[in-house]
């Protein structure tokens, strides 16, 4: 995560501003484990909390770094957009 994720994460967390988490969906992919055994994950997809509303994302992501840049791409966005 870069500074600027780390930073914009921090301040909508501290403030209560915006939560961004992901929801699986019913989709599903192929990957391998640790062990280098294949398994199945289901895909995800991102909600964003704004106060007392709930947006669900149409995209769906896979549980690895394209999920979690994608997290910190919603926060930055915020993050600059605030009010300064």
């Amino acid at each position: 995560m870069t500074e600027l994720g780390r930073k914009a994460m921090s301040w909508a967390l501290s403030t209560d501003s915006l939560l961004v988490y992901p929801v699986t969906s019913n989709e599903t992919y192929k990957t391998k484990s640790r062990r280098n055994k294949s398994i199945t994950v289901r895909k995800c997809r991102l909600v964003i909390r704004i106060g007392n509303a709930e947006h669900k994302g149409k995209e769906q992501y896979t549980q690895d770094m394209e999920m979690t840049n994608k997290i910190e791409e919603i926060y930055i966005h915020y993050y600059n957009k605030r009010s300064k």
